[in-house]
């Protein structure tokens, strides 16, 4: 067994399905030994932060890791950008990276990739990983790989393993199935039973408790828990922008919508602001989660129920995972008789205007709900933009997108990364912005016999950015012939402008799973969701009125 060898086993133990990454030469005696060993298939993209985004999507998907093998400073660095999204959204990944030998650092000469010292690399990954790591010691690396491996999955945030290219063939003997029982578990039996037992004296002091859901419940493979748990509740539930698609694909979940504030779905934005208690589970506390509903939330009572914190207002329990609480919760709870009295001032949310025989940004929605119900249901990958609240309009499907950090790119190589992990088709929903960035990553689809179906919005420009400053040109992008570069990277691309041609597109894509479709929708320039136009004027009020 060599080192290299070592590391893949226990990647594979630990739930990783594949490794994403791009040769380089430092890197390239890893790739040489996953090649001869077939211990994990490896796929290559054409760009760093592609094979980044599809590592990021696998690790989001099920209960294991996502990898990445990438090269010393050029090939690492320009992962940084994508690794720091898979941070920010508490997404496992495993970043290894190739580093100098010794005898190289020894030299007294600028190696090249190097940036400022031979450590840069390793400083500027210490801000965008939970754990780094180099293989230096051969006889202490299993113990190393087993710990920093450990910390990824209990902290479900991307580690760093470097490993210098002389020693990837090194022999290295270590038992793998001892090792990889350091992984860590909850040690406070106390405290979890004092801290469920306070959790459920103040849910059954309230009248009305609604529950929210976040990426975390996902991230930590809970949604069977959280299903359990909520059916013995039997109070309303819902994601928060973050946590669309949690529990979707299960039969008669009791998640029910995703909260938006104003932004959204009027009847569940007045469940949630006349509830008397706001239970949040795994929910990231971010701007793109409750900026617009910030206020309206505000003065209710609340509790936090996180990886590591849980916080009832009064008091703050630290150190007890997730897992444990949820679990807890889900053998003790008890339905009582709630106030759930209809909510009032219900308001239908209004459909944009657009011409007729227009498409609508919504109608994509609607038309992937019927194909889902008519041919089968598929999990989806959302990019940032306008796609993304799109999205929010697709119902019973799995859901990847980065709702936080929000960099553009992810969704074609995110499809690609469901496909690898799942063997299921992926439907892609990206902005013409955003598949410039990563769309000619589809190319690769012959050899590896991926075959999403890509639903680009093309409004000819970036409509989010348009949304918050509509007078400026900044965004404009000119149209772009998407549907002939599909069929010049062998797939088929179509283009449509009424609905009526993409409802056939969609057809057509659906009863051919050969190969990929890229369907190229026509929306008018400023037309948009309401939820993307609503939650711009909010924001950009909000701005004004910091400025004032």
């Amino acid at each position: 067994m060599t080192l290299a060898r070592t590391l893949l086993t226990m990647l594979k133990s630990v739930g990783a399905k594949q490794v994403w990454g791009i040769p380089g030469d430092f890197i390239l005696p890893f790739f040489r030994e996953m090649e001869q060993s077939q211990i994990l298939p490896v796929y290559s993209l054409s760009h760093e932060p592609s094979v980044a985004f599809a590592a990021d999507a696998s690790g989001r998907l099920h209960d294991g890791i996502g990898v990445l093998a990438v090269t010393y400073g050029a090939g690492a660095l320009n992962s940084v950008n994508a690794v720091a999204q898979a941070y920010a959204e508490r997404s496992p990944l495993v970043i290894v990276a190739g580093v100098p030998s010794q005898s190289e650092m020894e030299m007294g000469l600028q190696l090249h990739h190097q940036v400022k010292s031979i450590d840069s690399q390793a400083h500027i990954f210490k801000e965008i990983t939970c754990a780094q790591i180099r293989l230096e010691d051969i006889s202490q690396a299993p113990k190393q790989i087993a710990k920093v491996l450990s910390t990824c999955k209990e902290q479900s945030q991307p580690v760093l393993i470097e490993i210098p290219r002389n020693l990837s063939a090194a022999p290295c003997d270590a038992d793998n199935a001892g090792l990889l029982n350091m992984l860590q578990a909850d040690s406070e039996v106390a405290s979890i039973e004092k801290c469920v037992q306070d959790l459920q004296q103040v849910i059954a002091s309230a009248q009305r408790p609604v529950v929210l859901v976040g990426v975390e419940v996902k991230r930590y493979d809970l949604e069977d828990v959280l299903c359990q748990w909520l059916n013995k509740l039997a109070v309303p539930c819902f994601t928060t922008l973050m946590g669309k698609g949690i529990a979707a694909e299960q039969k008669n979940s009791p998640v029910k919508g995703t909260y938006l504030g104003d932004a959204g779905d009027p009847h569940i934005a007045a469940i949630v602001e006349q509830s008397d208690l706001v239970i949040m589970v795994g929910a990231i506390l971010s701007d793109s989660n409750f900026a617009i509903s910030a206020e309206t939330l505000s003065g209710r009572q609340a509790v936090f129920i996180q990886h590591r914190e849980v916080n009832l207002g009064h008091y703050s329990y630290h150190g007890i995972g997730l897992t444990a609480v949820l679990s807890k919760l889900a053998d003790l709870a008890e339905c009582k008789n709630w106030d759930m009295h209809q909510p009032h001032h219900v308001v239908e949310q209004q459909s944009p205007d657009v011409p007729d025989g227009t498409i609508a940004p919504m109608m994509i929605a609607q038309t992937l709900n019927r194909c889902f119900e008519h041919y089968e249901q598929l999990p989806v990958a959302s990019d940032v933009g306008d796609c993304l609240f799109v999205s929010q309009g697709i119902e019973n499907s799995a859901v990847v997108a980065p709702g936080y950090y929000a960099s553009m790119g992810f969704g074609v190589p995110a499809g690609f990364g469901i496909q690898a992990t799942t063997g299921r088709r992926p439907v892609v929903l990206v902005g013409d912005g955003a598949f410039q960035m990563t769309g000619m990553e589809l190319g690769h689809c012959r050899r590896y016999g991926f075959t999403p179906i890509v639903v680009v919005l093309n409004n000819q420009g970036w409509e989010m950015i348009r949304a918050f400053a509509p007078d400026s040109q900044a965004a404009d992008l000119g149209l772009w012939p998407f549907a002939e570069m599909a069929t010049l990277w062998g797939g088929k691309g179509i283009r449509v402008s009424t609905p009526d041609e993409l409802a056939s597109a969609m057809d057509n894509a659906f009863e051919d799973p050969s190969q990929f479709y890229l369907i190229d929708v026509q929306i008018p320039k400023g037309c948009m969701t309401p939820s993307l136009s609503h939650f711009a004027k909010v924001l950009t009020s909000k701005q004004n009125m910091a400025r004032s």
